[in-house]
Formats: C-alpha cells, sequence, structure tokens
C-alpha cells in the first residue's frame, strides 16, 4: 500500500511539473545515471561519478527439517537452523570515463546490522534451546563497464550497453549453505541493454537486463530480467527524476519493484548533485562531473543565427 501510495505521489509530481515547464528553459549535462538505473549517456574521457545509498533488508527463516551441516570438513549432523538478516545494504560505486563512450565503474557494496545464522540443539542432547549462533558477513566487490554506441541526436535516442561482474558474501536466505563460520559466497554477472531519448520539454529512460546468480545452482531462481524505465523533467538548474527498476541486485540480495523519486541540481554545465528516496526506504545520492566528448549529444534545439 505504501508503495502504490508513494508511486502515485510520484507521478502526480511529475505530471504537475510537465505542466509548468516550458521548451526555452535549460537543461544541465545530460545524466549518466538516474537515480537508481543508469541510462546511456556516458561521462565522457577524464569524466568522474560517485554514488552512494542505504536500503533496508530484513529476512527470518527457519528450515522446514533438520539439515544436514558439515562440523568442520569432518562429518554431518542433522540441525534445526534459523537464518536472521536485519542489515542496511550500502552500495558504494565509483566510475570514470576512460574515453569518450566508455566508462568503468567499480566499488563494492557494504552493510551495516546483523546476520547470524543459529543451530538449534548444537550439542545434540535434545534441547532446540541449546542454541549456537554464527555472524555471517554480507558484502561484495563490483566491477562493470559501459559503452555509448549511439550519441542522441534529432529524433535519434542515445543507445549504450554495460555489465557488471559481482563477487562476495550474501545472505543465505533459503538455507542450502551447509558451512557454519563462512557466509554464502556467491558471483553474479548483470548485462543490460539502454536507451535514452530527448523530447526537449521531458527526457525518458529505459533498458531491460539480464541477471545470473551462481546461488542458482543450489537454490530457488537466480536468474532475473530487470526491466528499467525513468523520466527526467528539467528546469533551469535542476530536474525532477522519477525512475522504476524491477530488480536491482546488491551483495546477492535482490531488491524488488524499486520506485524512486528526487532532484537533481546542475552545480555546473558539467556537474550534477542527484538525492532521492526509495519506495522500499533509504536514499541514494550521487555526483558526476563531465569529462570531454568529441560530440556533443543535441538536447535542445539551437536558435538561428544572426551572422
Amino acid at each position: 500500500m505504501k508503495k502504490r501510495f508513494l508511486f502515485v505521489i510520484l507521478i502526480a509530481l511529475s505530471l504537475l511539473c510537465f505542466i509548468q515547464i516550458n521548451d526555452t528553459e535549460a537543461r544541465g549535462m545530460f545524466p549518466v545515471n538516474m537515480n537508481i538505473v543508469p541510462t546511456a549517456e556516458t561521462l565522457g574521457k577524464g569524466g568522474f561519478g560517485f554514488s552512494s545509498g542505504m536500503y533496508p533488508y530484513t529476512v527470518d527463516k527457519d528450515t522446514i527439517q533438520p539439515m544436514g551441516l558439515d562440523m568442520g570438513g569432518f562429518f554431518k549432523e542433522r540441525h534445526n537452523v534459523n537464518v536472521r538478516s536485519d542489515i542496511w545494504i550500502i552500495p558504494t560505486r565509483m566510475t570514470y570515463g576512460l574515453s569518450d563512450r566508455l566508462d568503468f565503474t567499480f566499488g563494492g557494496t557494504y552493510t551495516t546490522g546483523d546476520t547470524e545464522k543459529t543451530l538449534a540443539d548444537y550439542y545434540e542432547v535434545g534441547d532446540e534451546d541449546k542454541k549456537r549462533v554464527y555472524p555471517q558477513t554480507v558484502l561484495d566487490g563490483v566491477m562493470g563497464i559501459k559503452y555509448n554506441i549511439q550519441r542522441a541526436a534529432e529524433k535519434k535516442p542515445a543507445l549504450a550497453f554495460g555489465g557488471e561482474l559481482q563477487m562476495g558474501y550474501t545472505v543465505d536466505d533459503v538455507l542450502v549453505d551447509e558451512t557454519l563460520e563462512d557466509s554464502f559466497p556467491f558471483m553474479a554477472a548483470l548485462i543490460y541493454m539502454s536507451g535514452s531519448y530527448d523530447l526537449n520539454m521531458i527526457s525518458i529512460h529505459g533498458g531491460l537486463g539480464m541477471f545470473l546468480s551462481s546461488k542458482s545452482i543450489q537454490s530457488n531462481s537466480r536468474f532475473e530480467l530487470p526491466v528499467q524505465v525513468g523520466v527526467e523533467i528539467p528546469f533551469n538548474g535542476f530536474a525532477v527524476v522519477v525512475d522504476f527498476a524491477s530488480y536491482k541486485p546488491y551483495s546477492g540480495v535482490g531488491l524488488k519493484s524499486i520506485v524512486s523519486g528526487g532532484i537533481r541540481y546542475d552545480i555546473t554545465p558539467s556537474a550534477t548533485l542527484n538525492a532521492s528516496f526509495a519506495s522500499v526506504g533509504g536514499f541514494t545520492v550521487g555526483l558526476a562531473i563531465g569529462g570531454h566528448k568529441s560530440e556533443a549529444p543535441i538536447s535542445t534545439p539551437s536558435a538561428p543565427s544572426l551572422f
């Protein structure tokens, strides 16, 4: 219900802004990232971007029946297991423009809070209250690229493809990890295609991707087809930004159906600051400084010259 209410508010705000804006207002740097989804634009050679945020995640699951656990690599014992996670996910990304069309991204996803695996009747004396708790680590490292294959031009959208490689430890949310001390290791890849189209008074962005995680080998489906869409409404010096992602993976944890709304402020013609709030809770902030581009995108029609 809260998500639906937030979505309605964001749409209403977008429509209000659309009614009030006129096409004589200038826009700043074309966005390389919205709030939570990438666009088809790149930073340019030497450009720099930084983004971070915080999102809540909670899970509390018990095994339906006792599972065999590896006790130090020597033998297995069957125990009832509980996995509980009450954390804040903190994704941090830094992006650098290797060329006017190619961006390189690196960073990681950290967490604050507690993730624990609890074994009931650890000493096998028939008392389920005799428990042992094992803290678990949830984090990852990320590397990725985005390549612009088509510049934005009159009646022509910008197009790009990109990908990310993620590796780390995640929440054992379906209780398939048979080890005790270690968290659940994973490796995942995300590839996507995105497009951006400028209508002068409003810009629209969309994309489709594919996400595959090594967790799919042992657990429930970890294959997703993320869909993303966003709207940018520029004013003089800032823009209202609303976007949606059907699936966003952080540290092996998939956040679904995220609606995000916020403001992008143009610090200079080549530098922007983003701030937004998400329907799942939490926020995102980002800074982008554009680099050199051999071919500037066409975003607004030029006035005729008098000379």
